[in-house]
């Protein structure tokens, strides 16, 4: 895939990706949901864009062995790896991620502090828990440029603007998703 960098920007689509998950931590398993729309379909009014329209578009996954952590990295990484899969290779594309993950909005500012301890930790010497994964979102990151933005979680439905509408819908399905499953491993 091509970087912003590399051309001209008339020829660029502006992409969005949204990612949410939901944890049960008893059994250390949980939901990832992702959104990945053309920036045009939120450009619309917050409250035209239905719950509908967002769960139709919306990729669920199920995650075990897993933290809370570690489910919102392995989600970010699952959807950019599906959709370099599904953007044409040579295609020009610009991604913002939101999220309301703390670990992965800050993973751009902690990579030099990290790369340069060789993903130890400054404690133990012992490699990071989630070292692994961390590369792999930077590699990612060399190779499809994206942005990454922290979105506040759990915002009152009155104070929500149109990025806060759809993660609230991700967040949402997420959650559902996870009780859903629940549900089915309690019959």
């Amino acid at each position: 895939m091509n970087t912003l960098s590399q051309t001209d920007c008339s020829s660029i689509d502006s992409y969005a990706l949204f990612t949410d998950v939901s944890l049960d931590t008893g059994h250390k398993c949980g939901i990832g949901a992702y959104l990945f729309i053309p920036v045009s379909f939120f450009r619309e009014k917050n409250h035209s864009i239905s719950k509908e329209d967002i769960a139709e578009k919306l990729k669920i996954r199920r995650f075990e062995n897993t933290s809370s952590t570690k489910l919102e990295v392995q989600t970010v990484l699952w959807a950019l790896d599906e959709i370099e899969k599904t953007v044409p290779k040579h295609s020009l594309m610009t991604l913002q991620v939101y999220t309301d993950s703390q670990c992965v909005a800050g993973l751009q500012g902690r990579r030099s502090r990290l790369s340069s301890c060789n993903f130890l930790s400054k404690k133990t010497g012992q490699p990071l828990k989630n070292a692994d994964l961390y590369r792999t979102f930077y590699e990612l990151n060399d190779k499809m440029g994206f942005s990454v933005t922290k979105v506040s979680g759990h915002t009152p439905a009155s104070s929500r603007d149109t990025i806060h509408h759809i993660f609230a819908c991700v967040d949402q399905e997420a959650r559902k998703a996870l009780k859903s499953w629940d549900r089915k491993q309690k019959q």
